[in-house]
């Protein structure tokens, strides 16, 4: 078998993510994709059904409409000088 050398452009943050999902793995990159390439060839198919999750879409959109809104609430003071009180009402709903 002969093996090539290829440049594909893929995002930086998602690149790293997904070498460190690989190394867990006991994976490098070539490996990896090696395997994708195998399954595509050998099912004649993509290994997942590409489709946007709806769900995922929503609450993003809503996660930024609330984010929108909980930035016009900010008071003008520093976050430090809100009391407990102001803090709670202020991140009402969120999860951190």
């Amino acid at each position: 078998m002969t093996t090539i050398q290829k440049t594909y452009r893929i995002d930086e943050e998602l690149q790293q993510k997904a070498e460190q999902y690989f190394s867990e793995m006991g994976l490098n990159p070539t490996v990896a994709i090696t395997m994708f390439f195998k399954r595509v060839v050998d099912e004649k198919k993509m290994p997942f059904v590409p489709e946007v999750i709806k769900e995922r879409v929503e609450y993003s959109m809503a996660s930024k409409e609330k984010l929108a809104a909980l930035l016009s609430e900010i008071p003008e003071k520093n976050i430090s000088e809100l009391s407990e009180t102001e803090k709670n009402e202020l991140l009402d709903g969120w999860e951190l």
